[in-house]
């Protein structure tokens, strides 16, 4: 199987180092299509997300190719990023994605964000013409195989996803505090997602929007919107604060922080690059989580639930090497 991958993740990365390679949407159709470029490259899907960022790369005529260097090279990363890249190639490759569309990898063991990041990464890639036959089959085979394992196992993860996981933390404080009120800033898929969250636990949330008249706004049952550049303000009237945004610019800075009479119990930063000045967690009295150590508190054994995972995961691979045999025999008479 000529496809090699060059990844960045929280096991090899500190989160300050992951930072450099939080792509958004643009920067990654850039980098896709200077990879493209390459002579021996047939086709690239790049993944990127919180805790990872992969660039799987189809070859097209070459036996041979770093793509440590290709990825890198394409991202403009010095050579002290690169020591923290892992390579995995062939039949590795395909288990290795499978088992992370799953949710195996993940830092919070069997998360439902990653299959939908996996099936934006894949489409992406189709979208802008960088992608070919074999990563193409390659990825909806790890996709349908992930919707497989979900609906036909029952994880016994602490939680399926980093908002669940985030909601989970301060769930015992919610039921104790009467009337705990929640801000969250961002109105993303995870923002979202966290505000359904806290409302069932019984809290009274608030979410911040950019364009608080447009009707297109999806606004979560229950919450009550405030514009972002008003956030500052409700924060000393707060319990939790959250935030999950796209942005690369600090939305919550130690200094917003330090001016509240009043300040939050609990701060929780779900992006990459993030979101609140980390030094906010040297305040006495609040307690500070950030991706990296969010996904600390959700560690457990979860060897069963693997076993049984990756007993699903060996069918799927073989009908996916049947696949590619076949088409390789196929180009190899043309």
């Amino acid at each position: 199987m000529n496809i090699i991958m060059a990844g960045v993740d929280y096991r090899s990365a500190s989160l300050e180092l992951r930072e450099k390679v939080g792509f958004n949407k643009n920067q990654i159709r850039d980098i896709l299509a200077k990879i493209n470029k390459e002579a021996c490259v047939s086709g690239v899907v790049l993944i990127s997300t919180c805790n990872r960022t992969e660039a799987y790369i189809s070859l097209s005529h070459c036996e041979e190719a770093d793509p440590v260097e290709i990825f890198c090279n394409a991202a403009n990363l010095d050579d002290d990023m690169k020591k923290c890249f892992y390579v995995k190639k062939g039949e590795d490759l395909a288990v290795y994605l499978f088992e992370l569309a799953c949710g195996i990898h993940s830092m919070i063991f069997g998360e439902d964000q990653i299959l939908t990041q996996v099936k934006e990464a894949m489409l992406i890639a189709i979208d802008e013409g960088a992608s070919d036959a074999a990563l193409n089959t390659l990825f909806r085979c790890a996709i349908t195989c992930a919707k497989k394992v979900k609906t036909q196992l029952v994880l016994n993860a602490v939680s399926p996803s980093v908002a669940g996981q985030s909601v989970q933390l301060v769930s015992e404080y919610i039921e104790k505090k009467a009337g705990c009120k929640a801000l969250v800033i961002g109105n993303g898929v995870v923002g979202r997602k966290v505000c359904e969250e806290l409302i069932a636990k019984g809290c009274e949330v608030h979410i911040t929007t950019r364009t608080h008249n447009n009707k297109s706004i999806i606004v979560p049952t229950g919450c009550k919107v405030i514009p972002y550049h008003d956030r500052e303000s409700l924060i000393p009237y707060v319990d939790i604060l959250i935030s999950a945004t796209s942005s690369p610019h600090q939305t919550v800075t130690i200094d917003m922080i330090d001016r509240c009479a009043n300040k939050p119990k609990y701060i929780i930063d779900l992006a990459v690059p993030r979101d609140i000045d980390p030094e906010v967690g040297k305040i006495n009295g609040i307690l500070y989580y950030n991706i990296d150590s969010l996904g600390e508190t959700a560690r457990k054994d979860n060897s069963k639930e693997i076993s049984a995972m990756k007993s699903l995961i060996a069918e799927h691979i073989e009908n996916f090497n049947k696949w590619y045999d076949q088409r390789k025999r196929l180009m190899a008479v043309k």
